[in-house]
């Protein structure tokens, strides 16, 4: 009587767990809104809310190596399809403002944004719902372009 039971509950563990640890799954170069409200950091700059959600986001990318040297190419900034500068524009963006946050590799961000972006980039596309005047702050700043 223990084996038809027992086989009973792995089907159903067999079952429910894939679909537990696929919600769990994070996007490896992703952050979107209902995760950073879900996390807590919502109240948090950008900046931070990267360095607890996805540190690799603000780690800086591989050097070139020349006779020993490495040189580093700076990561860059687009806020809404517009270069904005290095990481420390995400200091300037609350994280509830985002809508969705993403990470591209050197070679692609130099493809999609021109060499300045060639150390990758950080893509922020901010959360464009209702505005109206009870739902407005004025911590909801977004930096302007250089």
């Amino acid at each position: 009587m223990t084996r038809p039971l027992g086989r009973l509950l792995i089907a159903v563990l067999g079952v429910l767990l894939p679909a537990v640890s696929h919600a769990q799954k994070k996007e490896r170069d992703r952050v979107k809104r209902e995760e950073i409200l879900a996390s807590g950091q919502q109240e948090q700059d950008l900046f931070l809310a990267l360095r607890a959600l996805r540190p690799r986001f603000l780690e800086p990318p591989p050097g070139v190596r020349t006779l020993g040297n490495s040189m580093q190419i700076p990561t860059a900034v687009v806020v809404d399809g517009k270069r904005m500068g290095g990481l420390e524009t995400l200091h300037a963006i609350v994280a509830s403002t985002v809508e969705e946050v993403r990470y591209l590799e050197p070679s692609r961000a130099g493809t999609e944004y021109g060499q300045m972006a060639s150390g990758g980039a950080v893509v922020v596309k901010l959360f464009k719902g209702p505005v109206n005047a009870k739902d407005a702050s004025p911590k909801d700043s977004v930096p302007q372009p250089r």
